[in-house]
Parts: C-alpha cells; structure tokens; sequence
C-alpha cells in the first residue's frame, strides 16, 4: 500500500477517535473521564479523574460534647434491657434556650423538630427492631410504649425535673401551675418529665416509625392517641377505648402512669406492667375514666377565627 493511499485511512481514525472520546460524550452528557490536570507538566500523560462522590449526611454532629444518659427499662417480654442514648450538648442547649408556645394546640409541633428527627429514628429501631412478621408488630410497638412508660415520672414546677437543677428560664407561670412542654431529646437528657413531656417523646418516637398519633388532652392529663384500624389484641381482657377524628379510630395510649406493683423494701427486683394500648382501666386518673379528651393533631396549623365587621356610625357633623 502506496503512502497516499494510508493518509486517508489514518485520517478517517483520527476523525473516529474524536467522534468517540469528546462528540458522544458532550451530546450525552456523560463525563469525559480523561482530563489534564492544570498542575501535570507538559508532555505527561492525561488523569482520570474519577466523578466526586457524593456526600453522605451525618444526622448527628461527630464533634462536641455529647450528653449519654443510660435507660434500664424492661421488655413487654418480662426481660430487663439497656439503652444508651446520646444527645449533642449544642442540640440540647438550643432547645433549652427556646421560648415555648402557652397554646397546647402547638405543643405537638416539639414532637416533630427535624433537629430531633435522626436521633428519634435510631432509638425507635434499636427499641423496636423492624420485623417481617406481622403478628409481632403489637409486641414492637408496645415495647416502645413500655420505655417511655418507664421513664420516672416528675412535675414541671420540681427543679429534679431538669439536669440543671433549676427551672429554665423559659418556663411558664401559668394559672394550673407551671408549664414547660419538653423536646423529645430535652426529656431524654433530663430522664424524667410529666404527662405532656411523655406524650410528646412518645410522639415522637412513633412517627419516626410511619404511625399516625394525635394528642389527646384532658382537663389535667395528657395521653396519646394512636391510629389503628380494626384493633383488637385477641388475648386482651379489656374493651379497648378509642376516638374518632376525621373518620379514623385513634385508640388511647398512656405516657407516664406505670403500674409498679407491690415493691418490697430493699428488694433489687421491681414488678410492674404496662398499660397496654387503649386500656384505660389500669389507670389511676379521674379524668381519662370520666371525661372525653380534646384531639389535637400533631401537624397542627392554626386557622383564623371569626369576625364580624359592624358599620361605625359617622359623627355628627360629618368625618
């Protein structure tokens, strides 16, 4: 083959060769994996550079001082357990320096801070493990149920209630006493709080696993709320209570008021029970037994209320 016979052969490579390498890829959109580095010195070879990775979020600071509070709790299963929980102190003092809302209607927006969320999720699946077996999904929720049950009960006006030792300075003096509606991760540092405070984490914990609750208040308790549709636990002993709201059965769920049995003086052994879900037969308050409860949704959004406009009279003599 004569030279000028392989010069168009060549040239028709040459034309392939960038057809493939820099035409396709731009028309496509695909990278072109090689690119010179502007630091490379003249006459080497070009760099893969491979595409950046794209970043994983971290749901919890890695740095900081971290509050680690360790719960021993006891399974519905009889068996006692342990869970460690870890707060960042930067998330804590945050909500700790946040003025609370005196409208009840608000409080379930606490249960849902997205600051809180990742946290959440990682205690409710390490409580209540995801299983492939509906006929354990009572037994799952209601261990869920018992932790929170088993966190020590504590009054909002009782500085013990507060790992500081003192009421936060945005407690509120109210007419019924003091009120200061807790964030999930505040009722974890501190390892105790009341009914709302309970409610609230419990809130929480099971929307962070896909359930639908609601608050339920009463005129000096607050419950939860939890949506189920055709409940009925066939070893109960019980007629299980429930609300309707917007058409749905929301069965009731106790936060705080456990019932430790008989406990001798200086025994290491405690007996209680939890209260299972719509049982309100255990519980030792006069208002759940006698009175129907308030629902609030937890994704609640305030609605104007009514006016009405009146006609104002000029005064004599004209504007």
């Amino acid at each position: 083959m004569e030279w000028k016979d392989v010069v168009p052969v060549l040239a028709g490579a040459v034309v392939i060769l960038f057809f493939a390498l820099v035409v396709k890829p731009a028309l496509l959109g695909e990278p072109i994996g090689l690119v010179s580095r502007g630091s490379v010195p003249a006459g080497d070879p070009p760099v893969y550079v491979p595409p950046a990775p794209v970043p994983t979020p971290t749901p919890l600071a890695d740095d900081g001082e971290v509050y680690t509070r360790n719960f021993r709790w006891t399974g519905i299963d009889g068996g006692v357990r342990t869970t460690e929980v870890g707060v960042p102190e930067a998330l804590f003092l945050a909500h700790r320096g946040t003025p609370r809302f005196s409208d009840f209607n608000s409080w379930g927006r606490y249960a849902l801070a997205e600051a809180d969320r990742p946290l959440l999720e990682d205690l409710a699946r390490r409580i209540a493990p995801p299983t492939a077996n509906p006929d354990e999904g009572y037994f799952r929720l209601m261990n869920l149920v018992f932790f929170v049950q088993q966190i020590p009960y504590e009054l909002d006006d009782n500085a013990t209630s507060y790992t500081e030792g003192v009421l936060p300075r945005h407690a509120m003096y109210m007419k019924d006493g003091v009120e200061y509606p807790k964030y999930p991760v505040e009722m974890l540092v501190d390892g105790r709080g009341d009914c709302e405070d309970a409610t609230i984490l419990m809130g929480g914990l099971l929307d962070a696993l896909g359930y639908d609750t609601v608050l339920l208040r009463y005129s000096n308790h607050m419950a939860l709320g939890i949506r189920m549709n055709e409940f009925d636990p066939y070893y109960a002993r019980y007629t299980p209570r429930y609300f309707m709201y917007e058409g749905q059965h929301y069965y009731y769920v106790e936060g705080t008021d456990f019932d430790w049995g008989n406990v001798s003086a200086g025994s290491t052994t405690i007996w209680g029970r939890p209260h299972p879900i719509g049982d309100i037969s255990g519980t030792g308050i006069p208002s759940v037994q006698s009175e129907t409860p308030q629902i609030i949704p937890l994704r609640y959004v305030p609605e104007p209320g009514e006016y009405r406009i009146r006609p104002v009279g000029l005064p004599a003599g004209g504007a």
